[in-house]
C-alpha cells in the first residue's frame, strides 16, 4: 500500500476520533464555556452601558461647572444622576481646581465655591456590574494669556493618542505622542499620572499608559479597555502627596487581621457587598454611617484601606485634565465615553 493510500484510509479514523474527543470535551467543558462566554458578554454590555450613562451625566453636570457652585453640590449633583440613570459610582466624583490634580472628593462640611480664575476638573466614574466607564473634563474661568490654550492641549493629546491605538502598539508610544502634543503648546504632561486598564471592580488596572515617553511599555491587546487620560501643567509637570484624603479602597490582598470594632466590621461588610475594591468617599460611607470616620481609621491603621491621597502641583500653578474611557478592537478602538 502506497503512503497516500495510508494516508486516505486513515484519515476518515483519525477524523472519527478528533470528533469524538471534541464531543467528549465539549460536553465536559460546556458549563464553563456558557458561563465564559455570558460573562464576556456581560462584560462588553456593561462598559457599554456605563459608558452611555456617563456621556449622559457629563452633558448634564457640565452646564453646572459654573462660578459661585459649591464643589459639594457638583459632587452629589453628579452621583445622584449616575444613579438615576442606572448606574453605581465607580469612582468618586472628583473636583480638582487649580493646582489640585487628582484626588479631590467633597467632604460632607465641604463649603468650597468655584471662583473666578478658576480652572476646574470634573472626573468621574460609572460601574455597572463592576465595570467602570472613567472620565474626565476641564472647564476654565482663567483669563491669564497663559492657560488660554491648557483645556485645548489635553484634549488634543487624547482625542491623538486614541487614534493611534490598536492591537499590538505598545503603550509608552502614545505617551511618547501625547507628551510631544502637550509641550507642543507650551505645556508639561504630568509625568506621576497615567492612563490605565479597567478590570472588573478595579478602575487602575495592570497596565498603564504613560503621560511622557518611556523606554518600554504595556501592549494593547484586542477586547482590552482602557482610560486614556492626559494632564497639562503651566509648571513643571510635577505633583506631590497633600495632606488630605477623601477616598479610600479596601485592600483584598491585606493580611487578615482581627477588627475591634462593631462599627469597623459593619462597615467592612458594606464595603465587601457595595463597594468590592472599587474606591468610595468619605462623603458617600458617611451616609450609611454617621460614625464611619472612626472604622476608616481603624481600617488604614491595620493596612486594610488603601488611600487615595490629593495630589497637588505647586500652589499658583493651573493643571487641566482631559480623560475618555475605550475598548481595543481588531483594527483600532471604540470611544466608550
Amino acid at each position: 500500500m502506497s503512503e497516500e493510500e495510508k494516508k486516505i484510509e486513515t484519515t476518515p479514523t483519525e477524523a472519527a476520533a478528533e470528533e469524538n474527543v471534541e464531543k467528549e470535551l465539549t460536553e465536559e467543558e460546556k458549563l464553563a464555556k456558557e458561563e465564559e462566554e455570558k460573562e464576556q458578554k456581560l462584560r462588553l454590555e456593561s462598559f457599554r452601558k456605563a459608558g452611555e450613562i456617563h456621556k449622559q451625566v457629563v452633558e448634564y453636570i457640565k452646564p453646572l461647572v459654573i462660578v459661585g457652585a459649591k464643589y459639594l453640590d457638583i459632587c452629589e449633583k453628579t452621583e445622584a444622576k449616575i444613579i438615576e440613570l442606572g448606574g453605581e459610582i465607580g469612582f468618586p466624583t472628583n473636583i480638582c481646581v487649580n493646582e489640585v490634580a487628582a484626588h479631590y472628593s467633597s467632604p460632607p462640611d465641604d463649603e468650597s465655591i468655584i471662583k473666578e480664575e478658576d480652572i476646574v476638573k470634573i472626573d468621574i466614574g460609572v460601574s455597572v456590574e463592576g465595570y467602570v466607564a472613567d472620565g474626565a473634563f476641564t472647564v476654565s474661568f482663567n483669563t491669564d494669556p497663559s492657560t488660554q490654550n491648557l483645556i485645548l492641549a489635553v484634549q488634543t493629546a487624547v482625542l491623538k493618542g486614541m487614534s493611534l491605538i490598536k492591537p499590538g502598539v505598545k503603550a509608552n508610544e502614545i505617551g511618547k505622542a501625547t507628551s510631544k502634543i502637550i509641550k507642543g503648546f507650551g505645556y508639561n504632561p504630568i509625568k506621576e499620572l497615567s492612563g490605565h486598564s479597567l478590570e472588573k471592580f478595579q478602575v487602575h488596572g495592570f497596565k498603564e499608559i504613560p503621560n511622557v515617553a518611556l523606554p518600554t511599555g504595556d501592549v494593547f491587546e484586542e477586547g482590552e479597555v482602557f482610560a486614556l487620560e492626559c494632564f497639562a501643567s503651566t509648571g513643571a509637570g510635577n505633583i506631590h502627596r497633600g495632606s488630605n484624603c477623601y477616598i479610600y479602597e479596601y485592600d483584598l490582598k491585606s493580611d487578615r487581621v482581627p477588627l475591634r470594632g462593631k462599627i469597623t466590621r459593619k462597615v467592612v461588610g458594606w464595603i465587601a457587598h457595595n463597594k468590592k475594591t472599587l474606591p468610595f468617599s468619605m462623603r458617600e460611607l458617611l451616609k450609611e454611617f454617621r460614625t464611619g470616620k472612626f472604622a476608616i481609621r481603624e481600617l488604614t491603621t491595620v493596612g486594610k484601606i488603601g488611600q487615595h491621597m490629593v495630589l497637588k502641583e505647586e500652589k499658583g500653578i493651573y493643571v487641566a485634565q482631559w480623560e475618555h474611557t475605550f475598548l481595543v478592537t481588531e483594527d483600532g478602538i471604540e470611544q466608550l465615553t
